[in-house]
């Protein structure tokens, strides 16, 4: 097998890199500190900040890199999306060059040209519109009236201009786009809002069908970005026990620490096999319903050591540099364990299926 990476692939993840490193490491303690305060990590980027980064993705052919050539975007296989992915992980600033809800490309023919193509060309941003304010079932309420539906209830949203809006209707969930309502303080509003039937995505009541296709893919590449995060983390960790003296003596020299970094690097060799396992499995067509869920159920698990292993590293909570591991610590930590759960019997299932 050649683990050899193409001299394209190469260029494009080596141009990820170069723009993480010259455009968002420098700018994470703004963006993660707001009037003195630490946010969580994924904070939104401040507008114009986030419209200058875009601009350069765009120039430097950056952005949309992973939607279909046809469609105005990079036509990027899903081991290039990878690359760029595990990249985006080693900074703590959420930007993601463009990235566009796969279930948009579900859209009917209207739909591609008023909201998918200038998506894609930087000129509209969408965001999923998943989550509702008072917990995980969608609470959010559609009603048909006569040629439109009315929606009531509130979102937890990033920045768009575009939602892409998940409301429970009789005859299920549905999803909406909705392109005039503004989003206040990360909540999206809905108050007897009327949305045209015509901006419908896919069919009445099929939500959860939508971007099927493309959900392995997109395990894959979330996998590939708990690579970055760990990688990230390992470095600091090198660096901290190099510099770091206790008692005339760098922690380096420590059995336990030496350990604890070979430990993790020996796993984020693995998880990053997994995800290009999966990941090539995918771009040849072949069934990942195996191989996602397995490389994303590992690398979430060893990012979440990883993390605890840096924090005893920096000699506990109280030591550990605040604002990017315990932002990552306590996200990460209440978030995911219904999602590994689900990713288990996933894997477990494609094995019992075997004959």
């Amino acid at each position: 097998m050649d683990f050899t990476l193409s001299e394209e692939l190469t260029m494009i993840r080596d141009m990820a890199r170069d723009f993480v490193t010259n455009e968002l490491l420098p700018i994470e303690s703004q963006v993660l500190v707001l009037d003195g305060q630490p946010r969580k990590r994924g904070a939104p980027i401040p507008r114009e900040k986030y419209d200058a980064l875009k601009k350069k993705a765009i120039d430097q052919g950056l952005w949309a890199m992973t939607a279909p050539e046809a469609l105005g975007g990079g036509g990027l296989s899903t081991l290039g999306a990878c690359l760029v992915a595990e990249e985006l992980g080693k900074t703590f600033v959420a930007f993601d060059f463009g990235d566009i809800p796969p279930i948009l490309f579900d859209a009917n023919t209207e739909q591609i040209e008023r909201y998918l193509k200038p998506a894609i060309a930087g000129q509209l941003q969408v965001a999923l519109a998943l989550h509702e304010a008072h917990g995980d079932e969608i609470e959010t309420r559609a009603m048909l009236d006569g040629d439109a539906w009315v929606l009531n209830g509130t979102k937890l949203v990033e920045e768009a201009n575009v939602y892409l809006v998940f409301a429970r209707a009789d005859e299920g969930a549905t999803c909406f786009i909705i392109d005039d309502v503004k989003s206040q303080d990360g909540k999206l509003i809905l108050r007897d809002a009327r949305v045209s039937a015509l901006k419908v995505l896919g069919e009445v009541g099929k939500a959860f069908a939508l971007g099927k296709p493309y959900q392995n893919a997109r395990w894959i590449r979330a996998a590939a970005r708990k690579v970055g995060i760990a990688a990230r983390l390992l470095e600091m960790s090198s660096v901290y026990t190099r510099d770091w003296k206790a008692l005339g003596q760098a922690l380096s020299v420590r059995p336990a620490v030496q350990r604890a970094l070979a430990d993790t690097a020996i796993e984020i060799t693995a998880a990053r096999w997994l995800v290009y396992q999966a990941a090539c499995e995918f771009d040849e067509g072949k069934d990942a319903r195996e191989s996602a869920p397995r490389a994303y159920l590992f690398a979430a698990e060893m990012v979440q050591r990883t993390i605890e292993r840096t924090i005893e590293i920096y000699g506990g909570p109280a030591h550990a540099p605040d604002w990017p591991m315990m932002r990552i610590y306590s996200a990460d930590k209440q978030s995911h364990e219904e999602i590994l759960q689900v990713q288990r019997i996933q894997v477990a299932n494609s094995l019992l299926s075997q004959p």
